[in-house]
């Protein structure tokens, strides 16, 4: 007959038990940190890296959020202008322009005279073809080496302490 004893069994089971918490504790660590790194690419590339800033509207919408629900962690981030979807992936195809009153200074290439004027401008539709200038998702891809390290440093250092 063979008899096991494990010394110090409980302690090992603990250990076990606290590994989840600990990997979990981890990423999140990671994650908000490797948030604020890519949050500050991403400005980077719309501080005239692939668009010129006009009045700097879109590089202060970009946020970053991390949900920490659960059993799940996630990573958010993005802008709730309008015109970012525009910007990041372009658009092809025929924009619908509401009519408007426009205030014009010059006309064929010459000041007016009397100053500015407002002029309508009807209601009117115009082919559209705008190019991408992806901030976000070239962020991302020039990201992702770093972002799998730190990931994967942070679960090692998680189950190693």
């Amino acid at each position: 007959m063979i008899a096991v004893e494990i010394l110090g069994a409980e302690a090992v089971r603990e250990r076990l038990e606290a590994v989840p918490g600990a990997v979990e504790e981890g990423l999140a660590r990671a994650l908000a940190r490797l948030s604020l790194e890519l949050q500050a690419r991403v400005q980077g590339k719309l501080s005239g890296e692939v668009l010129q800033s006009r009045n700097g509207a879109l590089r202060a919408s970009i946020e970053a959020s991390l949900d920490v629900s659960g059993d799940a962690l996630s990573l958010s981030l993005g802008s709730d202008l309008p015109y970012a979807g525009f910007q990041e992936y372009g658009f092809d195809g025929v924009e619908s322009v509401r009519a408007q009153l426009r205030t014009i200074r010059e006309a064929f290439g010459r000041p007016l005279r009397g100053g500015a004027r407002e002029i309508a401008v009807r209601a009117h539709s115009r082919k559209v073809d705008y190019p991408a200038h992806s901030f976000l998702r070239s962020a991302l891809t020039e990201m992702e080496p770093e972002i799998r390290a730190g990931l994967e440093e942070a679960v090692v250092a998680a189950v190693a302490s």
